[in-house]
């Protein structure tokens, strides 16, 4: 899987990327991470990528050449073969919500361009040049970098080979719709803290964890599991 992201502040990808799970996909060669600086697709002297809106307004919009040109050297690269296998990506609040279904469908592709928003966002004339809007959720944020990391990160635990143990991914949250998995413990099976009246109390693991009966473990798992129906709608 080849990740492309196309950005105006491209140093801010390399500390998340450089660490734990995706650093190790990297290394496996399970995944590709190329950032592209967006002002490296302008031939004014101050590397112009955005200008004030046409009828008025607040902010600065991102101007539609640059991104273009952008989008043009990395077909390049890709010898212009479009497939199915690749999708073009616009970071935006208003786009339709990310989700595990969608990190799964995701995970199937061969490469995937991300272009990061900043300011009040692109001129309209660049969403003839992508396949879809994607949000990270019903809020604003500064850019679209961190919206670029949380996908990245959501497709790459799912591509095989990734994760140290495939079946991690079976039972967690969001693996079937709706799903919401059991809670989980682990050592020390008491743990005492004192409460506002300096009386002790003990936070305990449940017993049937400690049985060793993985017929009733599983029973209790199932039973604490939840399906969440909002999401089944």
């Amino acid at each position: 899987m080849q990740f492309d992201i196309i950005t105006i502040f491209p140093e801010v990808f390399k500390p998340y990327f450089e660490t734990g799970m995706i650093w190790r996909a990297k290394k496996k060669k399970l995944v590709k991470i190329n950032v592209h600086n967006l002002r490296d697709y302008t031939f004014d002297n101050h590397k112009t990528v955005d200008d004030r809106p046409y009828g008025g307004g607040p902010g600065m919009i991102l101007k539609v050449e640059p991104i273009y040109r952008a989008l043009c050297a990395l077909s390049r690269k890709q010898d212009n073969k479009i497939t199915k296998k690749q999708k073009v990506i616009i970071m935006d609040p208003a786009g339709k919500k990310f989700d595990q279904k969608m990190a799964k469908k995701y995970s199937k592709l061969e490469n995937i361009v991300f272009l990061c928003g900043r300011y009040e966002g692109f001129d309209k004339r660049v969403e003839k040049f992508i396949d879809e809007k994607i949000s990270v959720g019903d809020y604003v944020l500064t850019g679209g970098e961190l919206p670029a990391m949380t996908i990245i990160d959501a497709i790459t635990r799912l591509i095989p080979g990734v994760l140290n143990k495939k079946e991690s991914l079976f039972e967690e949250t969001h693996n079937k719709s709706g799903y919401i998995e059991y809670p989980q413990y682990t050592r020390p099976e008491m743990f005492r803290i004192k409460n506002l009246e300096s009386r002790i109390k003990e936070l305990k693991v449940p017993k049937v964890l400690l049985s060793g009966d993985h017929r009733k473990i599983e029973e209790w798992r199932e039973k604490h599991s939840k399906i969440d129906q909002k999401r089944l709608k």
